[in-house]
């Protein structure tokens, strides 16, 4: 095939990253519905939910927050426990920037890396690994953007409705607590490829060795630490590059 036969690939633009975001909005929606009703039970009212999803935008780590609150712990003591529990954040733009070719523009990163939740970036990753082409910081601001206006409306919404629906039975409470972990599982298989193996392994192994005798939290934080040290001992001690960066070397 010559070259002009090529099709040219272009890049999604602001609106379709807007239509990919669909799958993650129908999830935060009831999860944030749910998140806006905890609020209202320890005290705040539908406008901090609100606020809260505006400024903090914590995903499930809200719920810690309003409870931690509720119950009279210091802000800065809260402020502590978040940020332990979310400094994974730390390492998704620097996973996504590995993987960007473009030239990056200041202002378009900074917006679309703050609405960077788990499964923004997990189909940041996704359209990355699979679809580089399509990948642009136009898609991103419509996926994160979007992503975010769901989770802020289900929180304000279910601050206005708690006294509605705080009458639900206990299994679609658990239901809705389930929502989020399993989209952002059902991303990571997605993006999961047979060169990953040994690091996700190494991961899983440990991660869950650390909960059943520590506890989670310190199992989050020695988990990150694992795959981290286990990628690095597979580059750079197993000699294992990625078989994408050999085909770019031969």
């Amino acid at each position: 095939m010559s070259e002009h036969n090529i099709p040219v690939v272009k890049p999604a633009g602001f609106w379709q990253g807007a239509k990919d975001s669909q799958a993650i909005i129908f999830t935060y929606l009831p999860v944030s519905f749910a998140f806006g009703v905890s609020a209202t039970q320890f005290g705040f009212s539908a406008w901090e939910a609100l606020f809260l999803s505006c400024s903090m935008y914590a995903g499930a780590s809200q719920f810690l927050v309003v409870a931690l609150l509720g119950s009279g712990t210091s802000i800065w003591m809260t402020a502590l426990t978040v940020i332990a529990l979310d400094i994974r954040h730390l390492l998704y733009g620097p996973a996504l920037q590995n993987l960007i070719q473009d030239r990056l523009n200041l202002k378009k990163t900074a917006v679309w890396s703050w609405g960077l939740t788990d499964e923004v970036f997990a189909s940041g990753m996704i359209k990355l690994s699979q679809r580089r082409q399509e990948w642009s910081e136009s898609w991103m601001l419509g996926l994160s953007l979007f992503s975010w206006l769901s989770w802020a409306t289900g929180s304000f919404l279910g601050g206005l409705f708690a006294d509605q629906v705080s009458n639900l039975p206990q299994f679609l409470q658990a239901a809705l607590d389930f929502l989020l972990p399993a989209l952002f599982l059902s991303f990571l298989l997605a993006a999961f490829e047979k060169k990953h193996t040994f690091v996700v392994a190494v991961t899983i192994i440990v991660s869950a060795i650390a909960c059943y005798f520590i506890d989670l939290s310190a199992a989050i934080f020695i988990g990150i630490s694992s795959g981290i040290f286990a990628g690095l001992f597979k580059h750079y001690i197993l000699k294992q590059p990625d078989p994408e960066h050999m085909g770019e070397a031969s």
